[in-house]
């Protein structure tokens, strides 16, 4: 008697299993291939996903379908009406053989291909964080006191304080908290172990400052505040000549202290020094800067960054102290925006004359290129230089998130961002920076508690309720985001999401009402918003000509526009493309 088939044998015999394998190695090939093509056509994600889906369905019913019936000479016929001698399973197996040999040698050059080019390309368009992570001892620089008779030398003891945290940023091996977040402590009660908890870190150095005449008193401590414990305590008694010096013992006693291992790393970074005329002259330049808002104080920082330089023309903090004022005042009226822009690339320039290798004269010109020429293949070009310099300074990092967003490279944003909020967790620009980014990125939850954090840290920052209302009105919380447009103090943007607000209720009288009063007000100035505004009702018309308005008008607003989320359904469009080119966009970027 004739033994049956085990059901193993039974499905090779009618070419399943080789079936199955053959389906498996075509259908993996179609999604890698769809997937590179997503990425070189820029296909919506849906197309990929929708084909996985087809695929995976399909995977079942072509099995069954193998079982049940096979291929003959005459045609497909069910496998239990074929006769053995009329069978052609065997020659059926040899060609599944070869289809599963060709379209392996087909997958391996896809994988050639996305690994050796599309990846490479790919590379191109991220960011160089690799120092990111590589810190592991957190330390925070809490602002040093000023013990001097008269207390007339807060500038003095804030600009200690800045180049010692300047310094230990250097430190490969240090995540330093950045001055923002330390200087919200300033004549604060907490106590240590508080305070570092608040800024989320594990050491803190803390220190006073009394100065009378050209002598100096610099007392210094650093805790370990988690166990509030004393690691380290020096006082200095010197001149004011030594002041440079002074700082570079701290930050070598930090180091030493936190028993960081540096045979690998760089060597320990040195204060740049200059005469203590010129460098008061510059500390004091600095106290007036940080009031940026106010535009008279700017002009004194500026009037003192230029004493400063008279008497020593090669102090590069003072050069990139200007570029930073000049830039400040290009934006807010104070110098034209031209003006502005050519006299901080000037100043920058000019640092890198004197310091061909200094990191933030980089950055600042890749801020420039982005903001003032969009340029952004050179402000790419410039930022990773930056980067490679010193990638983990956290102004750097800010700036780099900045042109990540700019360039539509979400991922990177993203990245950059939180780690520059970890760096900063107390300041509120760090956050509204943090909000976009999720609003870009489609990630709404984690922008509403970003919008919620900033405003809990500065209730009336410019512009943040408006950005919280549009974040509420993207999720469809309607009644939520008119309630927080309320909080809004700038009437053009309070103007713009009333008239978004109203559009998505269906009232498109008041709508237009709102928007009308907006173009009568703000034509110049909120060209951009306007723009937003029409693509967010698909009025294309209308988006694609206030987008040409705002870009005979420069506004800076454009330098978002790859991932602005209102403009996604122009993507489509060949003018979008036209319009993207005319802007100067990277080919390998986003819309291109």
């Amino acid at each position: 008697m004739k033994r049956k088939n085990s059901f193993w044998d039974e499905l090779k015999r009618r070419n399943v299993i080789k079936g199955a394998i053959s389906y498996i190695v075509v259908a993996w090939l179609l999604i890698r291939i769809a997937a590179l093509l997503g990425d070189i056509l820029e296909m919506p994600l849906w197309i990929s996903k929708s084909l996985f889906y087809l695929l995976l369905i399909g995977f079942p019913i072509y099995l069954l379908g193998s079982w049940i019936y096979e291929f003959t000479p005459t045609g497909l016929k069910r496998t239990s009406k074929v006769a053995e001698s009329a069978s052609i399973r065997k020659k059926t197996g040899k060609r599944l053989n070869k289809i599963i040999i060709a379209f392996l040698v087909l997958f391996l050059a896809v994988l050639v291909i996305d690994r050796f080019i599309i990846t490479n390309k790919n590379d191109e368009n991220t960011f160089d964080t690799a120092s990111i992570g590589s810190n592991f001892k957190t330390i925070a620089v809490l602002p040093f006191q000023d013990f001097s008779e008269k207390k007339d030398n807060a500038y003095f003891a804030d600009g200690l304080t800045e180049a010692l945290l300047n310094l230990l940023s250097q430190v490969e091996l240090l995540k330093v908290t950045s001055r923002t977040s330390t200087f919200s402590f300033k004549n604060s009660d907490l106590k240590i172990p508080e305070i570092a908890q608040k800024l989320n870190v594990t050491y803190v150095l803390e220190g006073s400052v009394r100065k009378s005449g050209n002598l100096l008193r610099i007392t210094a401590q650093l805790i370990d505040a988690k166990n509030d414990k004393h690691l380290w305590s020096e006082t200095y008694d010197r001149n004011l000549d030594n002041i440079f010096a002074i700082q570079d013992e701290v930050s070598e006693a930090v180091v030493k202290s936190l028993e960081l291992n540096l045979l690998d790393s760089k060597p320990l970074p040195k204060s740049i020094k200059t005469n203590p005329k010129a460098y008061k002259l510059y500390l004091q330049a600095v106290q007036a800067s940080h009031f940026s808002s106010d535009k008279q104080k700017l002009i004194e920082a500026v009037a003192l960054a230029k004493k400063a330089l008279k008497i020593d023309n090669n102090y590069v903090p003072a050069w990139l102290l200007l570029s930073r004022v000049y830039e400040t005042q290009a934006n807010n009226g104070t110098l034209g925006f031209e003006q502005g822009y050519t006299l901080a690339k000037a100043a920058t320039n000019k640092v890198l004359e004197i310091d061909p290798k200094n990191a933030l004269a980089y950055a600042y010109l890749a801020d420039d290129e982005l903001s003032f020429d969009w340029n952004f293949a050179k402000a790419k070009q410039l930022n990773a230089i930056a980067l490679k310099l010193d990638g983990s300074n956290p102004e750097i990092i800010s700036l780099s998130a900045t042109l990540a967003i700019a360039l539509g490279n979400l991922e990177s944003a993203l990245r950059l961002q939180e780690y520059s909020a970890s760096l900063d967790p107390l300041n509120p620009d760090t956050y509204f920076q943090l909000m976009n980014v999720y609003y870009c990125a489609d990630q709404l939850e984690k922008a509403v508690e970003a919008s919620k954090k900033c405003i809990e840290l500065q209730p009336n920052r410019y512009a943040v309720h408006y950005y919280y209302a549009r974040i509420l009105l993207q999720q469809n919380k309607i009644e939520e985001a008119l309630e927080a447009i309320k909080k809004e103090e700038d009437e053009g943007w309070s103007l713009q999401i009333h008239s978004d607000i109203y559009y998505k209720l269906g009232d498109i009288e008041k709508s237009e009402e709102y928007m009308q009063e907006l173009i009568s007000k703000y034509t110049n100035d909120m060209a951009y918003q306007i723009a937003e505004s029409y693509s967010f009702r698909n009025d294309t018309e209308n988006a694609f000509k206030w987008l040409d308005k705002a870009y005979k008008v420069h506004d800076v607003g454009l330098n978002e526009v790859l991932s602005e989320p209102r403009f996604r359904n122009l993507h489509s469009e060949k003018r979008w493309r036209k319009f993207i080119h005319k802007m100067g966009f990277p080919k390998t970027e986003n819309g291109m």
